[in-house]
């Protein structure tokens, strides 16, 4: 019974050792490389990516039709968000590798309505 009392304890370091070796291992292994700098945002990658672009939509005359125009837009390859303004503004967020404004604007002539940059 005397040897048997300090075992729970001596068990417990062991494992708080192994559970710290594991880890310290695991973060070694997945340190993350530096990104690179890459186009014209090179200095904030985010920016690189994404851009933005307000397209006047002419013909809207309900909220089924700016809902529509949405829903042309998102489907757009590269497209990341859409809002209309009240006043017939598409703000779109979309990736330039992607798409570019007159695609942006072809999906919007597909889906029957007119819009310019």
């Amino acid at each position: 019974m005397k040897g048997q009392r300090g075992g729970g304890f001596v068990q417990a370091i062991l494992v708080f050792l192994v559970v710290g070796v594991v880890t310290y291992v695991a973060l070694k292994m997945f340190e993350r490389a530096p990104l690179p700098k890459v186009g014209p945002g090179a200095g904030n990658p985010a920016r690189a990516v994404i851009d933005h672009v307000a397209l006047h939509v002419e013909g809207l005359e309900a909220a089924s039709d700016a809902a529509q125009v949405e829903e042309a837009l998102r489907k757009a390859p590269g497209v990341a968000s859409v809002s209309i303004d009240s006043d017939g503004t598409a703000h779109v967020a979309y990736n330039p590798v992607q798409t570019n404004p007159d695609q942006l604007v072809a999906a919007i002539q597909r889906a029957g309505y007119r819009a310019r940059r």
